[in-house]
């Protein structure tokens, strides 16, 4: 079965706050439509901006897939590589979602 994806990120422990926004400065085509085939694969990137005050903080994050309603339905945390991660930062959103994988992390 072939599916919209549509997927919302979220950083840290609060499985009630705001999933991030899209970049603004992200190039056109964030309201293009991705169709994966069972098993296919879909990337982004998180942007984290830390002007030096630190106002947030969080050893994890989450995505959830949102539903052709707008609505997002349950966060799953994902796991990162390396030894206690932690993400510092003022504002952060998200880049657009692609089948390609533009980073080799």
């Amino acid at each position: 079965m072939l599916g919209h994806l549509v997927l919302a990120v979220k950083l840290g422990e609060d499985v009630d706050g705001a999933a991030l926004p899209h970049s603004k400065k992200d190039n056109p085509g964030g309201d293009k439509h991705i169709t994966l085939r069972p098993g296919g694969k879909a990337y982004s990137a998180v942007n984290l901006f830390d002007y030096g005050s630190k106002n947030h903080t969080a050893h994890s994050f989450a995505i959830a897939l949102r539903g052709a309603d707008g609505h997002n339905g349950p966060f799953y945390s994902v796991d990162t590589k390396g030894q206690k991660p932690q993400f510092s930062w003022n504002e952060a959103d998200v880049l657009n979602w692609s089948t390609k994988k533009p980073y080799d992390f």
